[in-house]
């Protein structure tokens, strides 16, 4: 196999490769953020140092800011908002992390910090945004962007040379209003999954895709939700002005309900979008390919070492349990130690952005039809790089790109699995959770229902009834409720052979 140059930037790159036909990696987690337009500017205005000086009253047609216009207008009628005289915001954020460092009570200001924009005419317009009677999503959205578009072209900035990026960004978003921002950032939410419901169409009654609020913040933003696939939860979302944005995860659940290509032609035409986060999975189900002990025995040959720089570190985990042996006769019992839960073998650390993970998934999902089934997955954040759009719908090249190993057992697995190994992985997780459960209720019920057929003489007809008479159509078992694949749900392959 010949290296390409790379796709990524940084000191540490993934490099695609030539010579692998069709795609047999799997994605199994993935997170990417964005901000909305307005928010950009901001960003790029705290870069440049520029701190908000003022905001001229001006011609509008927007009913939230004519309504500001009715308020008290400040220094005669010229300004619709002006920062108090005196009042020096570096010296405010100096003087508060000051405060945040020593851990003392905090002392009034000489002159207090200005009022966010507009705030209750903005509230006002939010609330009437929520509970009218707009259409859609998107006309929330065009209300927030409209007042803030226009708040943005008339405002008159200062810039401040020592100015701190963090310092200037946030005096801004405090000044404009956070929650104002943070309703803007929901919007922005609330569209894409809108946009995300309608390019990945499937054919069932309701829309796949759906939030539900939580009541605390994520990964630094303000807000957070649950992102659930068929009710089910599978990822996670946040927003928040503060932290420029909002975000999205797909754990493995959702990526395997995931329509790739549509969530690329999603995505792609969202600006300033960018991947944090993507774990990319090789499966080998008979374990020939890929193995711990082959793993360890690369590892101690260079193979996931990288060509310059310092070595990764690793880590080696055997996992089973204790089985009794009875000895001396019964009179003591010792403990034997039984791997029968697998072994994992990690390679580098998230702290870097980059880390391996092979572990024998056979042992660790208890699977009668593939116990030898082991899983080579890389771990890869923005960290020092840029992460393409490209690998949701080519991933195999940056798999490969992430170690020489890695490249080497794509190369064999590619020569000898003919089928989608997305969907097959799929079912063979749904098989053996299926067969786990069968074989659990067997021993829990399997004398009962043996008593009613045997000593009652009732028939599998009534036998069933008595058991499950109670019961929904859909009530099933925790275990077997995951969102389907768009293939399977679509009809082109099966969930279980006939």
């Amino acid at each position: 196999m010949t290296r390409e140059c790379s796709l990524m930037t940084g000191h540490s790159s993934v490099m695609p490769i030539n010579g692998v036909i069709g795609n047999k990696t799997l994605i199994d987690y993935l997170s990417f953020t964005w901000a909305p337009e307005e928010l950009r500017r901001m960003t790029d205005l705290a870069k440049q140092g520029a701190l908000l000086k003022a905001i001229p009253r001006f011609e509008t047609s927007n009913k939230a800011i004519q309504a500001a216009f009715s308020a008290l207008p400040v220094d005669g009628l010229r300004y619709l908002w002006k920062r108090p005289a005196g009042f020096n915001p570096l010296a405010h954020f100096d003087k508060v992390s000051e405060r945040l460092c020593e851990k003392v009570a905090p002392k009034p200001l000489a002159v207090p910090a200005p009022s966010p924009v507009c705030t209750p005419s903005m509230t006002e317009m939010m609330e009437r945004a929520l509970h009218s009677g707009y259409k859609s999503r998107a006309d929330m959205r065009n209300e927030l962007k409209s007042v803030c578009t226009a708040l943005l072209d008339f405002s008159e900035f200062e810039v401040v040379p020592d100015a701190k990026y963090w310092q200037t960004y946030n005096d801004m978003i405090d000044s404009y209003g956070v929650q104002f921002l943070d309703a803007l950032c929901c919007a922005e939410i609330d569209l894409w999954l809108e946009e995300l419901n309608q390019r990945i169409g499937v054919p069932i009654p309701a829309p796949r895709f759906s939030k539900r609020d939580r009541r605390s913040g994520l990964h630094g933003y303000a807000h957070s939700a649950d992102l659930l696939c068929d009710g089910l939860p599978c990822g996670l979302i946040g927003w928040g002005a503060a932290n420029h944005g909002c975000m999205v995860s797909f754990s493995g659940v959702g990526c395997a309900a995931l329509d790739l290509q549509a969530l690329h032609d999603v995505i792609s035409h969202v600006p300033g979008i960018r991947i944090t986060r993507v774990d990319l999975a090789l499966d080998d189900y008979q374990g020939e390919t890929i193995s711990y002990l082959e793993a360890v025995e690369s590892a101690k040959a260079g193979q996931f070492h990288p060509q310059r720089g310092k070595a990764p570190c690793w880590m080696a985990i055997e996992s089973g349990e204790f089985v009794p042996v009875e000895v001396a006769k019964g009179i003591v019992k010792r403990y034997g130690l039984k791997p029968s839960k697998g072994c994992s073998f990690y390679v580098g650390s998230r702290i870097n952005g980059k880390c391996a993970r092979i572990y024998e998934k056979g042992k660790q999902m208890q699977s009668a039809d593939f116990p030898n089934w082991v899983r080579a997955e890389g771990e890869l954040h923005n960290k020092d790089r840029v992460i393409p759009l490209d690998v949701l719908i080519n991933p195999d090249p940056y798999f490969a790109g992430m170690y020489p190993q890695f490249a080497s057992w794509l190369e064999q697995i590619a020569q000898v699995e003919n089928e989608p190994i997305r969907i097959t992985t799929f079912k063979n997780r749904f098989k053996t959770s299926r067969d786990n459960a069968v074989f659990n209720m067997s021993r829990m019920a399997g004398r009962l229902v043996n008593w009613l057929a045997n000593i009652e003489g009732l028939s599998p007809d009534k036998i069933v009834n008595q058991l499950t008479a109670h019961l929904e159509p859909l009530d099933i078992p925790a275990r077997l409720r995951m969102p389907l694949p768009p293939d399977i749900i679509s009809g082109d392959y099966m969930l279980l052979s006939t």
